[in-house]
C-alpha cells in the first residue's frame, strides 16, 4: 500500500466528522431475504474512468499490511496511532478490505470520492452511519469506516470507506471489533455506542 500521507483539507474532514455521516436516513435492519455476511476474498475491482490521482508528500504514518494474520471476519490487532487533518489522534485497528474502493468525504457540500484505498489489510479508526454505500452484488450498508486513502486528490485523504468493501459485516450492520466514531453519538435514534477510537 502507499506509504504517503498528507495532513490538509481540514474543512472537508470537519464536515465529515461534524455532519456528514449523521445526515443519512436511518436503516434499521437488513431486508428479510438479504444474506448475512459479506463475501470473503472477493476479487479487487477498480472502476474505469476514475479521477486522476496525485500522490501526497510522505509523513511519519503509513498504511501497511498488518504484521498479524487476519481473522476471516471483522477487525483485529492494533494499528498505528494516526492523526487526521483536524489534529485528532486515533487508535486504529486492522481490517481487511476485500476489494479496492473509493474513500468518500464531503467536498463543496457533496459526498464524493476523494481517494482510493487498495484491497488488503489496512488500518481504520472507527465506523459511523452515513449515506448508502455503493452496493456490492447483494451486499448493502450505510456504515462508513473512517481512514486515510492510499492515493487521494482531495480532503487530505481522510474520509469514509464503505463497509460493503470490508470483510465481516452484515447488511446494515457494523464491522465487528471496530469502535464507533464519536460523531455516531449524535444519531439519536441509534442509541449511544459504547466505545470510540479517538485518543484526543
Amino acid at each position: 500500500m502507499s506509504a504517503v500521507r498528507r495532513l490538509t483539507g481540514v474543512a472537508a474532514v470537519c464536515a465529515l466528522a461534524a455532519t456528514a455521516l449523521a445526515a443519512s436516513p436511518a436503516q434499521a435492519a437488513a431486508p428479510p431475504s438479504a444474506p448475512d455476511a459479506a463475501p470473503p476474498g472477493a476479487p479487487a475491482s477498480v472502476p474505469p474512468g476514475g479521477p486522476a490521482v496525485k500522490s501526497a508528500p510522505s509523513t511519519s504514518v503509513t498504511k501497511s499490511t498488518s504484521p498479524a494474520t487476519a481473522p476471516p471476519d471483522g477487525c483485529w490487532g492494533t494499528g498505528p496511532v494516526a492523526t487526521d487533518p483536524m489534529g485528532v489522534r486515533w487508535a486504529t485497528r486492522y481490517c481487511r478490505a476485500y476489494r479496492t474502493g473509493d474513500v468518500y468525504n464531503y467536498v463543496g457540500g457533496v459526498w464524493q470520492p476523494i481517494g482510493r484505498l487498495n484491497a488488503g489489510d489496512s488500518w481504520f479508526a472507527c465506523q459511523a452511519h452515513g449515506p448508502e454505500n455503493p452496493p456490492v452484488q447483494q451486499w448493502l450498508n450505510d456504515i462508513w469506516l473512517y481512514t486515510e486513502a492510499d492515493d487521494f486528490w482531495d480532503a487530505g485523504g481522510w474520509g469514509g470507506f464503505p463497509a460493503t468493501h470490508v470483510t465481516g459485516g452484515v447488511n446494515y450492520g457494523p464491522i465487528p471489533d471496530l469502535p464507533w466514531c464519536p460523531w455516531e453519538n449524535t444519531l439519536a435514534k441509534r442509541g449511544v455506542p459504547e466505545n470510540t477510537g479517538a485518543l484526543s
